[in-house]
């Protein structure tokens, strides 16, 4: 699978996850466009999960994290078209961007996961 399909697949499961949480412990949105969790969530493995994504996602410069909260983190799914021509961003740019920011929230996660395993050792 190549990263860009990884990093899709992971932020479609993050949506998924997601919608288990009740509505009080749903990650908001900071004037940075971070993900913030507003309350403490468990230590069962898919709020382990909703924790490290969400801090991969943190990781991401703001553009980054402005195409992957788009496209990705939404309650209705939204075409490519739809969410380059609601930022204003050329097409070209839109998808140079998404491109690298798949790539970089992939490396941010991997960080993410190795760096929970430490705590846990």
């Amino acid at each position: 699978m190549s990263k860009c399909k990884e990093a899709e697949h992971l932020l479609f499961k993050y949506n998924a996850l997601l919608l288990s949480l009740p509505k009080r412990s749903m990650p908001r949105r900071t004037r940075e466009n971070e993900l913030r969790l507003t309350k403490k969530i468990s230590e069962e493995p898919a709020y382990i999960e909703i924790r490290q994504i969400t801090n991969a996602i943190n990781r991401l410069n703001s553009d980054q994290r402005e195409v992957l909260l788009a496209k990705y983190v939404t309650r209705r799914k939204r075409t490519n078209i739809e969410v380059y021509m609601t930022i204003g961003w050329s097409e070209s740019h839109y998808y140079r961007l998404k491109k690298a920011a798949l790539e970089a929230f992939l490396v941010a996660y991997e960080v993410e996961c190795s760096q929970e395993k430490l705590v846990f050792m």
